[in-house]
């Protein structure tokens, strides 16, 4: 694909490269492309239905896994696992995404898309590794993936266990062993070509108004057409954080090779280099959210989150549910207090066929 300053820089990676050819023949515009290195991807549980509910809750899920505030990062919602309980994440710093110019109607992508998510080999874990001109370019059967220099790749590797590798691209060194190898690897994912980063507070705004006439069904639909889009600026956003971040990559690689100086973005050595941590025990959100869905899930007819936040100390869930009728959220109440919950609910509200109320519940005896 010839390079075209408008839709990649000059020195576009092949990864890129890769990426954005596959999204040209979805028919697509061509997409921002986020470099690997700044995009952390991580897995979580979340055991609550519905893409708002999702997306609220997500950050505070991932909160004790990111070492940034939660007001210093962007945290999207890219899609469901295997399983409807798993989800992949993408966290950006904010700073990035404020500093974006607008264009056209755009999506961006991480880097970390090129390459698809391989299987796993009897149930363990498998890393996928394209490398390319001193790039590696991993990504792991849970989803996840970084992008690190191919000189750091075999201490990542060691450190994880030397879980089994496909690779592609250039030949790994340093030790890593490969299943298999091929030059080219497989066409990217489909469903990760329909993640747009661009969600909450940077979803582009829509600005023209178009009237389609459906003459079948004699309905006129209104159509709000989005020309709003994002162009990642390459240059000093993150510089502080990646200085500071370098100082400790390169104390935790001097206890596994001394004399080695990191070098690069080191976000994904960080969390690679880092010990295996154990449960965490200091968030209550997750076991609380748990028990919440759990409950609801008695109720005769399903029910949606259309609002939830969380606050600690004591640690609360408030949250908008909406139900068909008002007796379905007598029957949440109910639900929720016999499962052990303390309910506060506010004022119901009813329209046809939705009814909602504000519900803060709390870990505790029963009112």
């Amino acid at each position: 694909m010839k390079k075209d300053s408008t839709d990649l820089s000059e020195t576009a990676s092949d990864f890129a490269i890769f990426l954005a050819d596959a999204v040209a023949k979805t028919g697509r515009p061509a997409p921002v492309i986020v470099p690997g290195e700044r995009v952390s991807l991580l897995a979580a549980a979340l055991p609550i239905r519905g893409t708002r509910a999702r997306r609220a809750a997500l950050p505070f899920a991932l909160e004790d896994r990111i070492s940034a505030p939660l007001e210093e990062i962007h945290v999207a919602l890219c899609r469901t696992q295997t399983n409807d309980n798993q989800v992949l994440a993408a966290v950006v710093d904010r700073a990035l995404m404020v500093s974006a110019k607008t264009e056209n109607d755009r999506a961006i992508l991480p880097e970390t898309f090129a390459l698809t998510t391989p299987d796993k080999i009897e149930g363990a874990l498998v890393w996928a590794i394209w490398s390319r001109q001193g790039r590696a370019l991993v990504r792991c059967s849970d989803g996840t993936g970084f992008i690190v220099q191919t000189a750091m790749l075999p201490v990542i590797w060691m450190q994880a266990s030397r879980p089994a590798v496909i690779s592609y691209g250039d030949p790994l060194e340093g030790g890593v062993l490969a299943v298999s190898h091929e030059a080219t690897p497989p066409p990217p994912d489909a469903r990760d070509l329909d993640v747009d980063l661009r969600q909450g507070d940077f979803k582009p705004a829509s600005t023209d108004w178009v009237r389609y006439v459906r003459r079948a069904v004699v309905i006129v639909a209104i159509g709000l057409v989005g020309h709003l889009s994002l162009s990642i600026a390459d240059t000093v956003a993150l510089t502080r954080i990646a200085e500071r971040e370098r100082a400790t990559a390169q104390a935790a690689l001097n206890a596994v090779l001394p004399g080695v100086q990191v070098t690069g973005q080191v976000e994904p050595i960080l969390s690679r280099l880092a010990p295996s941590a154990p449960a965490l025990t200091g968030s209550s959100f997750l076991p609380l959210l748990d028990q919440v869905s759990l409950a609801l899930l008695e109720a005769s007819n399903p029910s949606t989150f259309s609002r939830l936040s969380f606050a600690a100390n004591p640690a609360r869930l408030t949250l908008l549910l909406e139900v068909p009728t008002l007796d379905d959220l007598q029957e949440a109440e109910r639900l929720l207090r016999s499962d052990g919950l303390r309910v506060e609910t506010g004022a119901a509200t009813a329209s046809t066929g939705v009814a909602q109320a504000e519900f803060v519940v709390s870990l505790g005896d029963v009112q």
